[in-house]
């Protein structure tokens, strides 16, 4: 059975708070981030504005969606340094690394979201290894596809959250598929 429009949404909410408040508190704890959620965008989001670096996972089973997050390249400097805090790390490596730090701090954030949302599922909700972009990229909405964003705000910069969905419409780099 097809699940109803306020189904979809009401799931894809659940989905938003979870992320918001686990990145949130993520921020917070191991990073000492004050973290500021940003009122919603009024109206359909007609595109994707992503920034210089984003980290993308896919959630699977009945949840159906890519979780992007794009980060200010200032936020990403400063978890990058905290992260790496007493390594010795060669300039030819600083950007896999910055890049490592997009996708463990993605991957940790919907790695404990996964157990908010697991009564959203009969099975355990599988989520794929992040994808992390370095380009700047505007994505279109087409027909079908759902766009949903929340920004959080930081001293450093911000992160915008992006739900992404149905994930059948998209590549893990957020191309559509014919």
């Amino acid at each position: 059975m097809d699940e109803s429009f306020e189904e979809r949404l009401a799931k894809i909410k659940r989905v938003m708070a979870a992320t918001l408040d686990r990145t949130q508190d993520y921020l917070r704890s191991e990073f000492g981030l004050n973290v500021t959620p940003q009122a919603p965008r009024a109206g359909d989001l007609e595109a994707l504005e992503l920034r210089g670096t984003t980290a993308v996972i896919g959630i699977n089973g009945m949840i159906d969606l890519y979780v992007a997050f794009s980060f200010d390249m200032a936020l990403l400097q400063r978890l990058y340094e905290q992260m790496t805090e007493g390594m010795e790390i060669g300039a030819e490596e600083a950007e896999e690394m910055k890049n490592a730090t997009a996708g463990e701090i993605m991957n940790v954030v919907l790695g404990h979201c996964t157990l908010d949302l697991q009564d959203l599922d009969s099975e355990i909700i599988n989520i794929s290894p992040p994808n992390v972009m370095n380009l700047v990229k505007t994505v279109p909405r087409i027909k079908g596809a759902v766009f949903h964003l929340r920004s959080m705000a930081t001293g450093h910069g911000a992160i915008d959250v992006y739900l992404i969905g149905p994930k059948a419409l998209f590549s893990e780099n957020l191309d559509y598929l014919n």
